[in-house]
């Protein structure tokens, strides 16, 4: 009687809500999770294969299961967070068996901001689609053919990285014995994510332990300084006072203490002088408490990039600055790109790759914010920190005409981090592509810029940022006074 009342319930629901949807603002969309009755969606119910990405859905009554696979193996995949936005927040649409999931509710922006993950129907769950045993998640040669595979699979950039699978195999493979254990697994696998030299490419132990690549050309300028001085003897404490000083100079010398620290400390913006305005991007995540959910810091961030904007409408020109900023997700670089264009502009295709092959995602548009948007000559300042996220919002910056960018390449890994668990070890790769109107790829090189400064130094790591500004400054006025 129960089941029966529900979906009583259910039908008189849907019919309301017209095409059978519970939808955000976007009408075109449907929520795959009725959180008011508890059910999944019944217009995604059934078994999905993705195009790209080596993942398989089974969407039953009751819950969302997401599956990995590859050749030889199909597995359930307790990747909790891609589970929990399945089972939460993700809105679909779906036409002739073709599914596109979203996975963050934008409201109406949720086709804007973000580019779909699609599926095809299959008629069931493939037959070795199981659990992991545990003598499965114990078993050290298992789970090292399992990683390698998935990482053979889905590794999008191994010719860019001049990886050679086979050759990887032939050499590790006879490492492992009977005496092999899970640590030592764990430092094999280390070994070959650490042979991409892609810092998004990394495998992380239950107890958080995470291996990766982590050289890049700042780090090295920082370190050759660090070993040229003797006044600090910790490494780590000389990496933070290189980070706290140029913090510092941006607040204290660039805008003269009288700039604004705002959305959670993720954006500092003011006046350079009475014609150049300067807003630090420290972040493209994180712009208010954790427990909001995305679109709530999407709201922040709008709020303090329009307030910022409106301020400095009246300069001549713009730094935008992104030098140490680590990334977070192209939402919000997207958000901020709206308010420097008046027209809409494709910012790149994006691309999920599965053996051999890249699967459109879907085409990228920046969006002109709903209020004002600043279209006078903007400098987007980057270094080999900015990284990830910082990077798509570089490439987004890139088409728009008045934008020039300047310092040095960003760091080359603009891919997402794909997630699959091995065991009870969990690898990320990079397996997205994302490309130009004119087609071109800048992973592995970085996204290129405009006018090259050398941004940090291994003379004065301390002020090379402040230097490279100022450069910019320059560059700026003598454009003026022309």
């Amino acid at each position: 009687m129960r089941i029966r009342h529900i979906q009583y319930l259910l039908i008189l629901f849907l019919c309301s809500c017209g095409n059978g949807s519970n939808t955000s603002t976007d009408s075109n969309l449907k929520h795959t999770f009725l959180k008011e009755f508890n059910l999944v969606n019944p217009g995604i119910r059934g078994v999905w294969k993705s195009f790209g990405n080596g993942y398989i859905l089974d969407a039953n009554e009751d819950s969302i299961s997401l599956y990995s696979y590859t050749k030889n193996y199909c597995y359930q995949d307790h990747n909790q967070y891609l589970t929990e936005l399945l089972n939460s927040t993700a809105l679909f649409s779906e036409s002739n068996d073709t599914l596109k999931i979203f996975l963050h509710d934008f409201g109406e922006k949720t086709q804007r901001l973000q580019t779909s993950n699609n599926f095809v129907r299959i008629n069931q769950l493939p037959s070795n689609c199981l659990e992991l045993s545990q003598s499965q998640n114990g078993d050290p040669e298992f789970l090292f053919d399992l990683f390698l595979e998935t990482l053979e699979s889905n590794y999008a950039f191994s010719a860019e990285r001049n990886i050679d699978w086979s050759n990887t195999r032939a050499k590790y493979q006879p490492q492992i014995t009977d005496k092999t254990n899970l640590d030592s697994l764990l430092q094999m696998m280390g070994e070959i994510v650490t042979l991409t030299k892609d810092q998004h490419t990394k495998i992380i132990a239950k107890d958080g332990r995470q291996l990766q690549y982590s050289v890049t050309p700042s780090a090295e300028k920082v370190w050759r300084s660090f070993k040229a001085q003797d006044q600090i003897n910790n490494v780590d404490a000389y990496f933070d006072l290189f980070f706290e000083t140029n913090y510092r100079n941006i607040s204290d010398s660039l805008l003269g203490g009288e700039g604004h620290k705002v959305a959670n400390g993720k954006i500092e913006w003011g006046l350079i002088n009475e014609k150049i305005g300067y807003i630090n991007i420290h972040s493209l995540t994180g712009f208010a408490s954790n427990d909001l959910q995305r679109k709530q810091h999407l709201d922040t961030l709008n709020y303090h990039i329009s307030k910022a904007v409106n301020a400095l409408d009246h300069t001549d020109a713009l730094i935008l600055d992104v030098s140490f900023n680590f990334g977070g997700y192209d939402a919000a670089g997207l958000t901020i790109a709206g308010y420097f264009t008046d027209i809409p502009v494709l910012a790149y295709s994006q691309y999920n790759f599965y053996d051999g092959v890249f699967y459109k995602g879907g085409d990228q548009y920046i969006y002109p914010s709903e209020s004002n948007n600043y279209t006078k000559p903007v400098y987007l300042l980057t270094t080999d920190i900015s990284r990830s996220a910082a990077e798509t919002f570089a490439m987004q910056m890139k088409v728009l005409p008045h934008v020039t960018l300047a310092g040095t390449p960003s760091l080359g890994i603009l891919s997402g981090m794909l997630g699959k668990n091995i065991g009870d070890f969990y690898l990320t790769c990079s397996n997205e592509k994302y490309v130009s109107p004119e087609g071109k790829s800048y992973e592995v090189n970085g996204v290129e810029v405009d006018i090259p400064i050398e941004v940090f130094h291994h003379g004065d790591v301390f002020n090379g940022h402040k230097s490279a500004v100022r450069k910019i400054v320059d560059i700026i006025e003598s454009t003026i006074a022309d």
